[in-house]
Formats: structure tokens, C-alpha cells, sequence
């Protein structure tokens, strides 16, 4: 049987590897301008992706440098020789007094929430602003940066911290309900990651101050029935607890009290 030989042509015809880079060859030569404008426009989006992503990384590092300016400022040591420069005196900053160390620690912090305030290192400035407010007097403006920072879902354990904080504050303003609610959400709140034994001991007092000597009586047992039996807290409520238990009743105990 005779056999049929076939051409180069018709051999690499046969060839599907060969015939798809024939294709694609003839796709370049019929489109080939729009192709190539495809193509920088994919290689201006590419370098506008890495642009971006290297000028973010760089404002991250930056607000993460002012927020850690404003930490050491907050931290700082008090000299009553201290100059306007708080370096005046060596590496680590000294102020005259608590005022200008505040004052110096919350521009630092105001900087970094005004400058970077989508990044989460302006949730942490924030929350450091508002207890250099606290420390300064600036009670509204504390408030309502405590308020943001809890209500944000960025940063939990920094809310937390800000809701514990505003119902310290509340508790000591005399505002013993707003306290109250604050301190029985996050003891409801599973989420919460804070020291319960604290927020128990914190919640106490509270309640203490409402009249309400049998309910904080009942939820320091709760609190030192749970949890490990050595935390920092623990000592601290049983003390709180023999106290209460130990204390005469008097009027405001049995306000608030049913028959």
C-alpha cells in the first residue's frame, strides 16, 4: 500500500500549537494598535495600584511615628527645670508639669486624626486625645471622641477600652445610670475581651451608688465565683465584697427596693 506524503505546509497546518501562535500572530497584525493601548493602559493602572499602595504604606508610617511621638509625650517624665523643648534635657521628654505635657501629647494625637483619619492608627490617636481632654478639662470634646471611638468596629478592643472609660467618667460625674448601662452591656457583651472581674468591680460601685447594696453584694459573688482563682482583680473584689458584706445598712441601701 502506497503512502501519502505531505508537505511542510500541510504537516505544520496539523500542528494545534503551531496553528494557535498563527492565530494569535494574525490577531497582533489585524489589532495590532488597539492591543498595544490595551496594554499601556493596563501597564499606567498597574504602576497606579503599586503608586498607591506605596504612598498609603508611607502615610501609615508616618501617622504610626506621630502616634508614637504623642505616646512618648503622654508618658513623659515631669522636671520642674524643664524648658518649652521637651528634649531639652536628653532623649526622653521631660515637661514642667501635667498640663503641658497633655497639651504637647494631644496636638500630636489631634495631627494624626486629622491628618490620617481613615487608617486604624487614628483610632488609637483618637482614644489617647480624648483622655489628654479628660486630663485638661476639655469634657465635651473628650466625650465625643470617646463616643466615636466606641461606636467604630475597626478597632474592638480600643472601643472597649473607650466605653470603659466613659463610664468611669459618668460614674464620677455622678451620672450612675449612664454608667450603669455601659458597664451591664459589656458585661453582656461576649465580645468584650476586658478583665470581667474588673468590669464586676467597676459595675459594684455603680450600683452601690444607685442604693442597689444587695444587687452589687450578688454580682461580686457571681464575679468571684468565675474566672481563674489569681488575677489582678480577683484580690480586689473579694476585698470589695467582705467590705460591702461587712458595712452597715443605711437609707440609700434600700432605695430602689421593693417591699
Amino acid at each position: 500500500m502506497g503512502t501519502t506524503k505531505l508537505t511542510r505546509k500541510e504537516i505544520l497546518a496539523e500542528d494545534p500549537v503551531h496553528e494557535a501562535i498563527i492565530q494569535v500572530i494574525d490577531l497582533f497584525r489585524e489589532n495590532g494598535k488597539k492591543i498595544g493601548v490595551i496594554a499601556v493602559l493596563v501597564a499606567v493602572i498597574a504602576a497606579g495600584i503599586y503608586g498607591g499602595l506605596q504612598y498609603l504604606d508611607s502615610r501609615e508610617s508616618q501617622a504610626q511615628e506621630r502616634l508614637g511621638k504623642g505616646l512618648d509625650f503622654y508618658h513623659a517624665q515631669l522636671a520642674p527645670d524643664a524648658t518649652d523643648d521637651p528634649y531639652s534635657k536628653g532623649a526622653s521628654p521631660t515637661f514642667r508639669n501635667d498640663t503641658a505635657k497633655y497639651q504637647a501629647a494631644a496636638r500630636e494625637f489631634s495631627s494624626v486624626v486629622d491628618s490620617y483619619s481613615f487608617g486604624k492608627v487614628s483610632i488609637v490617636a483618637r482614644y489617647y486625645l480624648a483622655l489628654c481632654q479628660l486630663q485638661t478639662g476639655s469634657y465635651k470634646e473628650a466625650i465625643q471622641n470617646l463616643e466615636t471611638v466606641a461606636s467604630n468596629s475597626r478597632n474592638r478592643t480600643v472601643g472597649y477600652l473607650a466605653k470603659k472609660v466613659l463610664a468611669t467618667y459618668y460614674a464620677g460625674s455622678g451620672n450612675s445610670k449612664a454608667a450603669a448601662e455601659i458597664f451591664d452591656g459589656m458585661l453582656k457583651d461576649p465580645q468584650c475581651q476586658l478583665p470581667r472581674e474588673d468590669l464586676s468591680l467597676q459595675m459594684a460601685r455603680v450600683l452601690v451608688a444607685q442604693g442597689k447594696r444587695d444587687q452589687a453584694i450578688k454580682l461580686l459573688r457571681d464575679a468571684s465565683a468565675q474566672g481563674p482563682a489569681f488575677s489582678m482583680f480577683k484580690q480586689q473584689l473579694v476585698l470589695e465584697l467582705d467590705k460591702l458584706q461587712k458595712s452597715p445598712i443605711t437609707a440609700s441601701d434600700t432605695q430602689g427596693v421593693r417591699p
